[in-house]
């Protein structure tokens, strides 16, 4: 089967990008064929990534000659370059991970194909719009002209009202690391804490204050991997809190990067506070198969809960509040929990296998 996708993939930074990144790594294995049309930003793409470039084609932001209404036309050229692809490689269909820029160029393509168009869609493409009538009914089109939508638990309700046949709705786990490559290694803990992630618009939502008060008090060796529009405002704080000195910063890298990264670490920072997108983020998923425990307040820790996380694993999950951050014991003690390894590839199976049953029944109505 061969899949055209229009969307975020590397070197576009973030959660929806690297979940992409190893789906189609483990299609590709299991016989699919697959190729890629996304975008780079000065503020969102990983630094000198190397990406694919027989499989992938990334459109880099330009300047637009002068027109009215301004806009980046970014549209027409993704629109553009997916026809192009789509015309060499024949695809059995197009799908797409994120709503805006990406969805009406991938409906184009779809339509002009008679192919089936396959949507998925990120917590933030529907909760940053949910609140805009115009915007809900723009995505109601969008789910109309899809063969499938493919949701998730927090905003099932609310995708079955937009569409049109709830029957195209498919409820599906957002992510679960490959258990080969995100594994425990016998590798020396040299860092404390771990803060990995974009540095988005709602980045003071992630509890940095209560990390920095916490390095800075307990002097604990620390690594920042970010980046994002609002990176140079973290560097700021690092320098007003005088807590530059026990933290490394990195740019944002690449999803391969970050097994050898979790390895390395006593501890990831996964706090999230209210107002936050209601996401999981792929951090805890791929820190928790490393054995690598997460500090959680109470807000992540019911995410956790409601995300189908194995029993097993829950014992990193080490939840708390600004109260008790400074008691926190950094010794933690790996568990060794029978069967769970076991259960981590049995859940990653069922995740691949969910993914390729609709792939499959979706490529059959394009025959």
């Amino acid at each position: 089967m061969k899949i055209l996708l229009i969307g975020k993939y590397p070197p576009m930074q973030g959660g929806i990008s690297s979940k992409t990144f190893w789906l189609f790594r483990e299609l590709e294995k299991r016989g699919f064929d697959y190729r890629i049309v996304t975008v780079a930003t000065a503020d969102y793409s990983i630094k000198g990534y190397d990406f694919n470039r027989s499989k992938t084609t990334v459109i880099k932001i330009k300047k637009i000659p002068w027109h009215i209404p301004e806009s980046e036309l970014l549209v027409d050229r993704i629109f553009h370059k997916a026809m192009k692809t789509a015309e060499e490689f024949e695809p059995d269909l197009i799908e797409t991970n994120y709503l805006w820029p990406f969805c009406m160029p991938a409906s184009l393509v779809a339509n002009i194909l008679g192919k089936p168009l396959m949507i998925r869609h990120a917590g933030s493409d529907i909760q940053k719009f949910s609140h805009d009538t115009e915007f809900m009914s723009i995505m109601k089109a969008y789910f109309d002209k899809g063969a499938i939508v493919i949701t998730n638990r927090t905003v099932k309700t609310l995708i079955e009202k937009l569409c049109d046949n709830t029957e195209k709705v498919h409820c599906l786990q957002r992510y679960v690391p490959d258990p080969e490559i995100f594994r425990s290694e016998p590798t020396a803990k040299n860092i404390d804490i771990l803060f990995a992630g974009k540095i988005n618009y709602r980045w003071n939502l992630k509890g940095i204050n209560h990390l920095l008060g916490l390095i800075k008090h307990r002097k604990q060796k620390s690594l920042f991997v970010i980046g994002g529009k609002y990176k140079n405002e973290v560097i700021k704080l690092l320098e007003q809190t005088e807590t530059e000195n026990y933290i490394e910063v990195r740019d944002f890298t690449q999803p391969e990067i970050m097994p050898s990264i979790y390895n390395t670490c006593k501890y990831v920072w996964c706090w999230e506070e209210k107002g936050v997108v209601e996401d999981f983020s792929n951090i805890i998923w791929e820190a928790l198969f490393c054995n690598t425990p997460c500090i959680v307040n109470a807000e992540t820790a019911d995410r956790v809960s409601n995300e189908g996380i194995p029993n097993g694993l829950k014992p990193f999950i080490c939840k708390t509040d600004p109260d008790q951050l400074m008691d926190l014991d950094f010794n933690f003690d790996t568990v060794e929990i029978d069967g769970l390894e076991g259960k981590k590839i049995a859940l990653y199976e069922e995740y691949i296998e969910s993914n390729i049953k609709l792939y499959e029944n979706l490529g059959k109505t394009s025959r």
